[in-house]
């Protein structure tokens, strides 16, 4: 490539209306690159690494440099010794652009990234030898930055959602890589639009929680964010896409047993429990909020991070929710936290184990007094078939009191011993059975035995599962965990 003492963006960069996501100010004239100190690392914190050609301040010529990207989003660049890093975040914006050497008879023409990190302070990297590097690139870029590509790199497949706020479609990679091309994502679009419903700092601060929190949670049951794509008129929230429906659509066709609504509920505490970690609640617990990405085996997907907010233990910040899941608590403007979550977890227990609300009403002024009084309906009839160890975790969970109620920890522990014994229990019910069946051409006496093989089995099936209310306490838990162990080794033994 010839060398060019001037090279400019082939296309027009103009004002940005869309407010969510700009780069800082330059106050003071701040350089793009931060150069002291130096970055040490492991090779195996390294994301990709690479040599890029950039044309540095006050040069005319461009240069290739060793360009690094550690999982943590820090961005090096150096020769033989490092010359500057900068933190990638969502105030960086990131372009895929075209260059054109005005100085070259053929206006030549190169496809670089733009990095902007403070209003016009970018920088611009390429290799103009390989088009799928710089793909890479820009994939393993825009994990931490703003993109402002979507044309070209995605392609817009049928709408699959309408919500308040935002639409769902699916889309393919339209990148020339084996990895991505042709995979299908979900696109979750916030449009401008979205002002006329609500005002600008609200809106901005429900796109903007979404996109944080997706950010920096890590978990097999929160959907992955893949990338943040800001254009003029919309974001677009690039998400792994999920094939099996709404939890509320499941529930509908009837196909949940207790078991199986244990390890759904233990799975959503499990992603509720990375949201806690991060200092974040939920504030939006429901069931159309769970995607089912497998049956069988059961695996769910944590969505919808719009209500989220960082804990704040001294007030209210946000009394946001929808009515049926909202704590009690809440009514009387007590502070949102992780207890919050954890009622609205149980409502939805509640419903996975019942089919219908804790609180028996589809009108929504009768639904929110009964949620304020926490009026709960438990119904011998809907209840029948649900062992009591199942029904006392489900009332902790309701508990009115916020202090009473039941805690991650304790729910955690509770429903993992819980699935273990009713995991157990129909492996052997099912040996029984089989033995059953086995006895039609042998002696009576045979067949009485595996009856009573079978009663006993039925028996432990609903007599607590050696869970006491006593049991729930924190000074137990620990003994009940290692009892548990002993008693699903010494009674089930095949």
């Amino acid at each position: 490539m010839q060398s060019s003492t001037n090279y400019s963006q082939f296309e027009k960069k103009e004002n940005i209306v869309w407010p969510i996501f700009q780069p800082a100010e330059n106050i003071n004239n701040l350089p793009f690159w931060n150069k002291r100190p130096y970055l040490s690392f492991e090779e195996n914190q390294i994301l990709i690494k690479g040599y890029l050609k950039r044309i540095g301040k006050n040069k005319q010529i461009p240069k290739a440099y060793m360009f690094i990207l550690l999982k943590t989003g820090q961005l090096l660049y150096a020769d033989k010794n490092q010359k500057g890093k900068i933190q990638l975040d969502l105030s960086i914006v990131l372009k895929k652009i075209e260059l054109t050497n005005e100085e070259n008879e053929d206006k030549q023409k190169i496809c670089a990234i733009r990095i902007e990190r403070f209003q016009n302070c970018s920088i611009h990297i390429w290799n103009e030898d390989n088009l799928i590097s710089i793909n890479v690139w820009y994939n393993r870029l825009a994990q931490f930055c703003i993109s402002q590509n979507f044309e070209g790199f995605f392609q817009l497949q049928e709408k699959i959602d309408q919500g308040a706020f935002s639409s769902v479609f699916s889309v393919t990679s339209q990148i020339q890589q084996e990895v991505v091309k042709n995979q299908k994502f979900a696109a979750k679009v916030y449009s401008k639009s979205l002002l006329q419903k609500i005002p600008a700092q609200q809106m901005k601060d429900f796109i903007n929680a979404e996109c944080q929190i997706l950010k920096i949670v890590k978990s097999q049951y929160i959907v992955q964010l893949f990338e943040i794509i800001q254009l003029e008129d919309v974001v677009i929230l690039i998400l792994e896409y999920v094939t099996g429906g709404t939890l509320y659509q499941v529930i509908q066709q009837n196909v949940l047993n207790e078991l199986m609504s244990l390890e759904i509920c233990y799975q959503i505490l499990l992603a509720i429990k990375e949201v806690h970690h991060h200092g974040f609640v939920h504030r939006d617990i429901k069931l159309e909020n769970i995607m089912i990405s497998s049956l069988n085996p059961i695996e769910i997907k944590l969505i919808d991070f719009g209500f989220a907010e960082k804990i704040n233990r001294n007030k209210l910040v946000n009394g946001s929710g929808t009515a049926g899941y909202i704590a009690p608590e809440l009514f009387e403007l007590a502070p949102y936290t992780e207890s919050c979550d954890m009622f609205s977890l149980g409502v939805l227990f509640y419903q996975l184990l019942c089919g219908n609300s804790p609180f028996g009403t589809q009108n929504k002024e009768t639904l929110l007094e009964l949620n304020r009084t926490c009026n709960l309906q438990y119904l011998q009839k809907e209840w029948q078939n649900i062992s009591s160890s199942t029904q006392k975790i489900v009332q902790k969970m309701l508990d009115k009191d916020p202090n009473k109620r039941i805690t991650i920890l304790e729910l955690e522990l509770l429903l993992e011993i819980h699935i273990n014994n009713l995991r157990s229990n129909q492996a052997n019910s099912r040996q029984a059975l089989n033995q059953l069946q086995n006895c039609n051409n042998v002696m009576m006496q045979n067949q009485k035995t595996a009856i009573r093989l079978v009663s006993n089995n039925k028996k432990c099936d609903d007599d607590d599962m050696m869970i006491e209310e006593k049991s729930i306490d924190n000074t137990n838990l620990i003994n009940l965990k290692n009892s548990q162990q002993y008693y699903n080794k010494s009674k089930w033994v095949s």
